[in-house]
C-alpha cells in the first residue's frame, strides 16, 4: 500500500501531503484541477517500481531510469520532464512517497526542475531486490479499451497514436493474459459474481486475434462494437480478476469509472470496490459523480471503514488547494459536486414559485 505521500510543485499543485493513507481514496474536484494528474503520478511511481523489480532479476537496472521512462510515456511532455513542474514556480518538483507491505517497505524520493529533459538526477538509489508478488499497479482510464484493443496496441507498438499513453498500453498487456485455472480469493470471486449479475452476462476472452473479447449473455454472443459502454467498463474489472491481475497487493487507480453507468450500476460498483478493498486491493478513484461520493460515504459509515476523500478545489486566484475528509462520519465534504446538486434543487423551487 501507499502509506504516505508528499508532493510539491507538480503541475497545478503547489503542495499535497497526506499520511496514513487508507485502503480507499476518492479524489474529487472540478475539471482542470489535476485529479487525473495525481492518479497518473502515483501510478507511474508504483508501476516503475514494479518494472524495476522484474528487470532487476536479470541484471543491473537503475530505478531512476525506469521512473523517467515511465513519466515520459505516461504524461508525454513535449519539451521534457520539466513540463511537469508547476508553472511560475521557481522551485523544483519534489515527490516523497512511502510504500509498505508485510514483507517490504520502501521510501522513494525524487526531484527535478523545469529545465529537466529526460534524466532525473536526484532520486532514491534502490539497490535491493523487491520480494516477488509484493507490488502490482493497475490503471483503468476513463476511456474503455476493449473496443479498440488491437488498434491501441498496434498504434503504440509502431510509435503512432500518442494520445494513448502507458496507462492504456499497460492495461492492454494485463487484459491480454489468459485466465488460468485455480481458485480466486473468495472475496474477489463474489465481486466477480455480483459484477456479472449487473448485466446478466459476462465478458469472455477468445482465441481470435481480431476479436479478443466477446460479451456472452445466455446463449447469445456479442462483439465489443455491439456491447454497451457500461458493460465494457465493468467487464474490464471482471477480466482482471479472472486472469489474476487484480488481487491482494494490487494498487488500483481508476479515472471516472462511473462514465456510461446508470446510477443503479454506479452504486453497485462502489459496493464491489469496497469489497475489493477488504480483499487487499488499495484503490485510488477520481470521480465527478454525486452517486459515487454518496455511496462511498454510506459504505464507510455502515461498515465503519476508512475512506478518505481528497477534495481538490480551485480558489479565486486559480491556486489549487486540497483538503482531506474522512467519509466514515457520513458527513459529505463541501464540494462542487454537491453544490451543483443543491443549485439545481434551488432552481427547481424558484421555477415552481415563479421566481426564475
Amino acid at each position: 500500500m501507499i502509506k504516505e505521500i508528499k508532493v510539491k510543485n507538480f503541475m497545478a499543485h503547489s503542495e499535497l501531503f497526506l499520511q496514513d493513507i487508507p485502503q480507499i481514496n476518492l479524489i474529487i474536484g472540478q475539471n482542470d484541477t489535476g485529479k487525473t494528474g495525481i492518479l497518473k503520478l502515483l501510478y507511474t511511481i508504483v508501476k516503475s517500481l514494479e518494472v524495476y523489480s522484474l528487470k532487476r532479476k536479470s541484471g543491473d537496472v537503475l530505478y531512476k531510469k525506469e521512473l523517467a521512462e515511465k513519466l515520459k510515456s505516461t504524461f508525454f511532455p513535449r519539451k521534457g520532464l520539466g513540463e511537469l513542474v508547476k508553472k511560475s514556480s521557481k522551485e523544483k518538483l519534489e515527490v516523497d512517497i512511502a510504500i509498505k507491505s508485510k514483507n517490504y517497505q520502501q521510501s522513494i524520493y525524487f526531484s527535478f526542475g523545469e529545465k529537466t529533459d529526460e534524466t532525473i538526477s536526484t532520486c532514491t538509489d534502490l539497490v535491493e531486490s523487491i520480494p516477488e508478488q509484493t507490488i502490482n499497479a493497475l490503471f483503468i482510464p476513463a476511456k474503455e479499451v476493449l473496443t479498440a484493443f488491437n488498434d491501441i496496441s498496434s498504434m503504440r507498438d509502431n510509435f503512432y497514436g500518442m494520445g494513448f499513453d502507458d496507462t492504456y498500453l499497460d492495461l492492454i498487456k494485463a487484459l491480454r493474459l489468459e485466465s488460468s485455472k485455480g481458485k480466486v480469493a473468495s472475496e474477489l470471486s463474489n465481486v466477480n459474481k455480483h459484477l456479472e449479475e449487473l448485466f446478466e452476462g459476462r465478458i469472455e476472452q477468445t482465441r481470435i486475434p481480431e476479436q479478443p473479447f466477446l460479451f456472452k449473455k445466455g446463449n447469445q454472443q456479442f462483439s465489443m462494437q455491439l456491447t454497451a459502454e457500461g458493460i465494457k467498463k465493468i467487464g474490464i474489472l471482471t477480466t482482471l480478476i479472472t486472469n489474476r491481475q487484480l488481487g491482494n497487493r494490487t494498487i488500483l487507480f481508476m479515472d471516472e469509472p462511473e462514465t456510461a453507468l446508470h446510477p443503479n450500476a454506479i452504486r453497485k460498483m462502489v459496493e464491489m470496490l469496497v469489497a475489493m478493498s477488504k480483499a487487499g486491493v488499495q484503490i485510488f478513484l477520481a470521480s465527478h459523480s454525486y452517486f459515487v461520493i454518496k455511496q462511498m460515504a454510506l459504505c464507510a459509515q455502515r461498515d465503519q471503514i476508512d475512506i478518505k476523500c481528497w477534495n481538490i478545489q480551485k480558489s479565486s486566484d486559480n491556486s489549487i488547494n486540497t483538503t482531506f475528509e474522512d467519509l466514515k462520519s457520513g458527513i459529505l465534504p463541501d464540494n462542487s459536486i454537491i453544490n451543483e446538486a443543491l443549485a439545481m434543487y434551488n432552481d427547481d423551487i424558484k421555477i415552481n414559485l415563479g421566481i426564475l
